[in-house]
């Protein structure tokens, strides 16, 4: 009677020890899915920059994929390709603004062409095409000024550009939508956002 008795304690005993165990995976558990969704970058088809009205699509036609940067806006690259082992060169260059004119358009694209050419690539692997497109232009704004705590920065001219990576057989190996402000040119701005795009680039 006793050896039962002492068994129904050791049961009891691992049945708690066996239950605590379980709890324990339980709570780690609901602290780390919140975690890793917490974690998971924000998508642009989800975005309210997507879903807006004034949504303005450039050259990208699926940005199913692509994820909010921390230096770039929006971005997707292929997973098996590093980007900073190839050279780059402009290919087609085209405008969606509202904002029609062929002297930025060309502006764009010798600023991008110059940047490209300054990148220190070593050992290259062969060369990627970037098609550019303008999807939002603004001008200077000097009545901007006065909105609060951000006119400084929003009346200065700014732009936006889409640039999508196609390797020699004509497959895409990266997408980019970003937008920047900068001076009183659009020159500046596109100076900007090229600088941003290289920047990021040069580091995968």
């Amino acid at each position: 009677m006793m050896l039962s008795g002492r068994k129904m304690l050791l049961n009891g005993a691992t049945g708690i020890k066996s239950a605590a165990c379980c709890l324990a995976v339980v709570a780690m558990m609901a602290l780390v899915t919140p975690s890793a969704v917490w974690s998971a970058p924000e998508k642009l088809v989800n975005s309210s920059d997507y879903k807006d009205k004034d949504f303005v699509k450039g050259n990208i036609s699926d940005y199913s994929d692509m994820v909010k940067g921390d230096d770039v806006e929006w971005l997707w690259v292929d997973s098996g390709v590093k980007l900073a082992q190839y050279k780059l060169k402009v290919g087609k260059v085209g405008n969606k603004s509202e904002l029609r004119s062929k002297s930025m358009v060309e502006s764009v694209k010798k600023i991008f062409g110059d940047a490209f050419d300054d990148m220190d690539v070593k050992a290259a692997k062969g060369t990627l095409t970037a098609d550019l497109c303008i999807y939002d232009a603004q001008n200077f704004s000097a009545g901007k000024a006065w909105i609060p705590f951000v006119g400084g920065h929003q009346m200065q001219a700014g732009i936006g550009i889409e640039m999508v990576l196609v390797d020699d057989k004509d497959k895409v190996v990266a997408k980019f939508r970003h937008f920047a402000r900068e001076g009183a040119q659009i020159e500046a701005a596109a100076q900007e956002v090229s600088g941003d795009l290289i920047k990021y680039i040069v580091k995968n």
